[in-house]
């Protein structure tokens, strides 16, 4: 016999495990929706940025110790957006600041 345990979200006694199938279902497809920037073509093209990566557009050093390569979308939010390489630190400093971002991209153009 299963153990009856209270659902994380509802509360009503479950033999599901952390949460009821309700509150299960609707969990994972908040989650899928969450990630829609990372469908079709998204981890190919991530994958080739980081592996051809030479400088940071938004800093514009190099490679750093300790501080991997990550796809940076130029248009935060936006699935289509181009893909720059960034330092991890660079890149969580920048958060989804749009405006700030598309600065710099248009200034590293014209270097």
């Amino acid at each position: 016999m299963a153990i009856m345990r209270p659902c994380l979200d509802c509360r009503c006694l479950s033999a599901n495990g952390s949460r009821c199938q309700t509150c299960a279902g609707r969990r994972e497809a908040g989650r899928a929706a969450g990630r829609a920037h990372y469908r079709g073509d998204y981890r190919k093209r991530a994958a080739e940025v980081r592996a051809t990566a030479t400088i940071c557009w938004l800093c514009g050093e190099g490679a750093i110790n300790g501080d991997p390569w990550t796809a940076d979308h130029v248009q935060p939010g936006d699935p289509e957006s181009i893909l720059l390489p960034a330092h991890r630190s660079c890149n969580s400093r920048r958060g989804d600041a749009k405006g700030r971002r598309a600065e710099a991209y248009t200034s590293m153009e014209k270097r």
